[in-house]
């Protein structure tokens, strides 16, 4: 089975999607565009920051789909990444495009490049954020994107080796401090999140037995609930620049990418669901284009905010979380899917390694 057919990644990869979403409009409660009549949830001080971690599950997923796509199709490490490419950054080209077109205030040139590159080429010491600036989270995608390179040309025991790689570029990065930002990206304790995800695959092609399943499930919400309520450990920012850094990895990875893993290993083995686990299934397809298209959307509403009515904290976040998915769903119909058939005919030769993009 295909790791794109696993109807469950879908379903997380909604929720995924859908909690960065609402955290990001949260954040535009306390100073927004938009006239706010009274305080969204105050008494859950931790919201945005789980909703952030949906983060952290795209990066746990992506291990679990990249470990898939290197035990069932091997090939050669620079097509492997040509076809990564492909896969994310044209969408993310056009998404950025579209975002500086909107934007209010100007980008670098290191933010634009990064439209392209993905990676932060021209950075050192310091880190520009993409001008799409959700586009940080795919130059982790990448560092972790040249592990399953380097993976593909082990003769034996891929995936073995990919999470020996993966655990030590970790643990380096708790310790080191590269000065090139790229680097950053590889040798980063966040790089943990993606061998939570292959920690996962790995006990779902051994077998998960349904009271495994079921005590993963309510260990993984516990953990979720509590960080929710009280926290957990070391406090955890969702500062971009700190998980660049690698200052706040290490806390992330074990108060959001551990208990999203815990859940990844309750629900994989879920039958479909039913109409609505298609419908959620379909919004998970969805969930890149959700991903790149929800900043645009934010821009939009800081050019036109001031015509808009007040609107009640609650409701404002709903409804944007609604705009928001809607618009992924278009531009997953008429714009990404049919930018991957143009891309998939240039490639004729090559068969695909994985037709989803595990971040968005």
């Amino acid at each position: 089975m295909s790791a794109q057919r696993v109807t469950p990644i879908q379903w997380l990869r909604a929720l995924a999607a859908t909690m960065v979403v609402a955290a990001h409009a949260a954040n535009l409660v306390d100073a927004g565009p938009v006239r706010i009549t009274g305080a969204f949830i105050p008494s859950v001080p931790n919201l945005a920051v789980v909703g952030i971690s949906g983060v952290d599950l795209f990066f746990v997923i992506s291990g679990f789909v990249m470990a898939q796509s290197l035990a069932t199709a091997p090939r050669d490490p620079w097509g492997f990444l040509l076809q990564r490419w492909r896969r994310i950054v044209p969408l993310f080209a056009l998404a950025s495009i579209a975002y500086i077109l909107v934007a209010t205030e100007p980008q670098p040139v290191e933010a634009m490049l990064m439209s392209i590159t993905v990676l932060p080429l021209l950075d050192g010491a310091g880190y520009h954020q993409p001008s799409l600036y959700v586009g940080w989270t795919l130059g982790f995608e990448f560092a972790f994107y040249a592990l399953v390179a380097l993976a593909i040309t082990a003769r034996h025991h891929r995936i073995r080796w990919l999470l020996v790689a993966t655990l030590t570029v970790a643990l380096l990065g708790c310790i080191v401090q590269p000065g090139w930002a790229p680097v950053r990206l590889l040798f980063n304790p966040m790089q943990l999140e993606f061998a939570f995800g292959l920690l996962v695959w790995i006990a779902w092609r051994r077998g998960i037995t349904a009271p495994v399943a079921a005590m993963a499930t309510v260990l993984g919400t516990a953990l979720l609930a509590i960080g929710i309520a009280v926290g957990l450990g070391p406090a955890v920012s969702g500062d971009v620049q700190a998980a660049v850094a690698g200052t706040s990895g290490l806390a992330r990875s074990w108060t959001w990418g551990l208990p999203w893993a815990l859940v990844l290993l309750g629900v994989i083995d879920t039958p479909g669901g039913g109409r609505f686990g298609r419908i959620v299934a379909r919004i998970g397809d969805a969930s890149y284009s959700t991903y790149l298209v929800h900043p645009c959307l934010i821009a939009l509403l800081w050019r036109i905010g001031g015509v808009l009515p007040d609107c009640p904290a609650g409701v404002f976040v709903a409804l944007f979380v609604m705009l928001s998915t809607v618009a992924g769903l278009i531009v997953h119909r008429w714009i990404e899917r049919p930018l991957l058939q143009v891309l998939a005919r240039q490639r004729k030769a090559a068969a695909p390694v994985a037709t989803d993009a595990a971040l968005a």
